[in-house]
């Protein structure tokens, strides 16, 4: 999902570059460095290029499948939602909270897995709409269903 720029601050691209920098350029939940090139086996973990091209057919197989889909991971930073000092609750939706604590350095597949309910929530709501407008589209011409 693209990012809309007007909920972040107008500096993030000096604070998302300050956390990633924090974290070393890995990945803070799976360590796997940015701009890395390789695949993830079918237990999702992470095969760099190099070992991947000095594996033996059966083992590159068994781990993938018939090809192992390369990528290049590229850093994200993820708003946690994690509690203020004074106890009140975070949000993550709240792109303008940019507290340190609050961000992390992730990799695509960790940010869109702690990202994954709100993803599925959108997309149902998005079909939902769509079939109401199509439903309604329907009705104003003078067909029923």
């Amino acid at each position: 999902m693209p990012m809309d720029k007007n909920r972040y601050p107008a500096d993030w691209k000096d604070i998302s570059l300050r956390i990633r920098a924090r974290a070393n350029w890995t990945c803070e939940w799976c360590g796997v460095r940015n701009k890395a090139i390789g695949a993830r086996d079918y237990n999702g973990q992470w095969h760099d290029e190099e070992s991947i091209h000095g594996m033996n057919s059966d083992s590159g197989t068994a781990l993938f499948g018939e090809f192992p889909r390369m990528i290049r991971i590229v850093l994200t930073v993820a708003h946690l939602g994690t509690a203020h000092p004074d106890g009140t609750n975070g949000d993550k939706h709240d792109k303008m909270d940019c507290r340190p604590e609050n961000l992390a350095a992730l990799c695509q597949r960790c940010h869109l897995r702690y990202d994954r309910d709100d993803h599925s929530h959108n997309s149902r709501r998005t079909r939902l709409h769509k079939k109401a407008q199509a439903l309604a589209a329907v009705g104003q011409e003078g067909f029923t269903l």
